[in-house]
C-alpha cells in the first residue's frame, strides 16, 4: 500500500479531534483501556500521489492513533507495515468484548414497570415468582488466562460452588485485564469492589447488594477482597447466575502504617482505598444497594457523596485508578502526626468512630474541590439519623443512585418471600431489585 497522509488536529479547549484524510472517515472510536487513543476507520483510503483520481479507492483501512497533541496539526505517513503495527490495539479490543459476558438471564423482567412518581402503595400486582436455587446445578465459572501478551477471559462449567477464580492483591494479570477490558471512554472502570471478612454466610441484605449491582450496573467484574468468601444459599444463588466474579485474597490488616486497626470496619476503610488505588472502579459496602446505573458518574475521576453535612459517606465510592484524591487520602494513613493539625486526622477511633473514613474526606473535599465530584446525598439517604424511614415507612428514593440499608440495625425477619408484601422502604427496594418493580405483590 502506498503512503497515506493524515492530518490530525486536537483542540484541547473543546476536547475534540478532527481529521482530514484524502478519503472519507467512516467512524472514530476510543480503544478500551487506552486513554488518549482512538481507532480510525476510513471508508475509502486513497493513494496520496493519486488523490485526484476517482479510481484510486482502496479497501477500508483501520488504524489506531494516539493524540497527545495540543493545538497543532501532525502529518503522519503510514505504509502497509505501519498499518500492521497499529492493528493489535483494535484486535485486543475485539478479543475483550467477545469474551466478556454480562449475565442478566437470571434477572426477572416484570410485565409492568414501576411508577416512580407514585409512593402511596395502595394497589397490589401479581408479581413474578422468585425463589432461591436449592439445588447446586452446574454453573459457569469465570477465570483469566494471562500466559500471552493479552489477558483472556475464560468461562468453564463446574458444579463446585467453592471454586472461585482467586488472585493475590497487586496481581498484574487482573490489573491488565481491567485496564484493557473494563474501560470505555470514562476514567472509572465498570468494576465493582466489595470487602468481606470472616467465614460467614451471606445474608439477605448482602445478597440484595450483589443483585442490585448485577441488575443496574452490569459490571465487567465483581471483585471480593478479603481472606475468605461468603457461603450459604444466597451466595450459591448468586453464583448460579454466573457473574464474572474474582476473589482477591488478602488478610485483614491489623495496622495502617504503624497505627493499630482494632475493628474490622476500620480495616475495611483502608482496604477500599487500596483496592481503588490499585484497580479503579466502584466500591460498595455489602449493605449498600444500587437503585439506578452509575454510568453517568463514571466520567469523574473521583466521586463520593455526603452522609451528613459534616461528613462524607464511604459506603459507595467511585474512583479512577490512582486518583489524586485517593492518593491524598491514603497519605493521611502514612503521616498521621504531620497532618493532624492540617486535616484533623485522628488515630484514636474511640473519640469519633468513623472520623478517618467520613470526616477526613469531607475536609479534603473542601480543600481540594477540583479533585472530587460530590454527589450530594444521593448515595446514602436516608441517613442513620433517619433510619426509621427505611425500616418503618415508605421513602421516595426516586432520585437516589443508591441507599445504605444499615443492615446490622435491622432485627426483623426478611427474605425473598416476606419482601413481596412488606410495605416499607425495605420492601420496595427489595422488590425493585429482585422483581424489577417496587409495587406490593398480591399475597399468593
Amino acid at each position: 500500500m502506498s503512503n497515506l497522509l493524515i492530518n490530525i488536529f486536537y483542540n484541547v479547549e473543546r476536547d475534540w479531534l478532527s481529521c482530514h484524510l484524502f478519503g472519507l472517515v467512516r467512524k472514530v472510536e476510543p480503544i478500551v483501556g487506552r486513554p488518549g487513543t482512538m481507532v480510525w476507520t476510513f471508508k475509502y483510503a486513497r493513494n496520496y500521489g493519486a488523490m485526484q483520481k476517482k479510481s484510486s479507492q482502496l479497501t477500508p483501512l483501520t488504524l489506531a492513533m494516539a493524540y497527545p497533541f495540543r493545538h497543532k496539526a501532525v502529518d503522519v505517513f503510514l505504509s502497509s507495515g505501519d498499518k500492521r503495527m497499529f492493528e493489535w490495539s483494535a484486535k485486543g479490543q475485539n478479543q475483550c468484548h467477545e469474551n466478556v459476558t454480562h449475565t442478566t438471564d437470571g434477572l426477572i423482567n416484570p410485565v409492568s414497570t414501576s411508577d416512580l412518581k407514585n409512593w402511596r402503595f395502595r394497589e397490589r400486582r401479581l408479581c413474578e415468582p422468585f425463589s432461591l436455587e436449592t439445588e447446586k446445578k452446574p454453573r459457569s465459572r469465570f477465570s483469566l488466562k494471562c500466559n500471552g501478551s493479552f489477558p483472556e477471559a475464560l468461562y468453564t462449567t463446574t458444579d463446585d460452588y467453592n471454586d472461585i477464580f482467586t488472585v493475590n492483591f497487586n496481581d498484574s494479570c487482573l490489573a491488565t485485564y481491567i485496564k484493557h477490558c473494563c474501560h470505555d471512554d470514562k476514567p472509572v472502570p465498570n468494576v465493582i469492589h466489595y470487602v468481606w471478612f470472616g467465614d460467614m454466610e451471606l445474608k439477605y441484605f448482602n445478597f440484595l447488594s450483589l443483585m442490585s449491582a448485577l441488575r443496574f450496573q452490569q459490571p465487567c467484574l465483581i471483585i471480593v477482597h478479603g481472606p475468605t468468601l461468603p457461603h450459604g444459599p444466597y451466595w450459591d444463588h448468586f453464583l448460579h447466575l454466573a457473574p464474572p466474579i474474582v476473589h482477591v485474597a488478602r488478610e485483614r490488616p491489623t495496622q495502617a502504617f504503624g497505627q493499630p486497626l482494632f475493628a474490622k470496619e476500620h480495616a475495611s476503610d483502608l482496604m477500599r482505598i487500596e483496592a481503588l488505588m490499585e484497580y479503579g472502579g466502584i466500591y460498595l459496602d455489602f449493605d449498600e444497594l444500587l437503585l439506578r446505573p452509575l454510568h453517568p458518574l463514571r466520567k469523574y475521576p473521583y466521586t463520593q457523596g455526603h452522609e451528613m453535612h459534616f461528613s462524607m459517606g464511604s459506603q459507595l465510592v467511585m474512583a479512577a485508578r490512582d486518583a489524586p484524591f485517593l492518593r491524598m487520602w491514603q497519605v493521611l494513613y502514612k503521616i498521621v502526626k504531620q497532618v493532624q493539625m492540617y486535616y484533623g486526622y485522628r488515630d484514636d477511633y474511640r473519640r469519633i468512630w468513623a472520623y478517618n473514613a467520613l470526616w477526613v474526606p469531607n475536609t479534603l473535599a473542601k480543600k481540594h474541590p477540583d479533585l472530587i465530584h460530590v454527589e450530594g446525598y444521593n448515595f446514602t439517604r436516608p441517613s442513620w439519623k433517619n433510619v426509621k424511614l427505611i425500616f418503618d415507612a415508605n421513602y421516595d428514593w426516586s432520585s437516589n443512585y443508591g441507599m445504605h440499608m444499615y443492615a446490622r440495625w435491622y432485627r426483623r425477619p426478611i427474605d425473598v418471600t416476606s419482601m413481596r408484601t412488606l410495605n416499607t422502604t425495605v420492601g420496595s427496594v427489595s422488590r425493585y431489585i429482585l422483581l424489577g418493580n417496587k409495587e406490593l405483590c398480591i399475597n399468593t
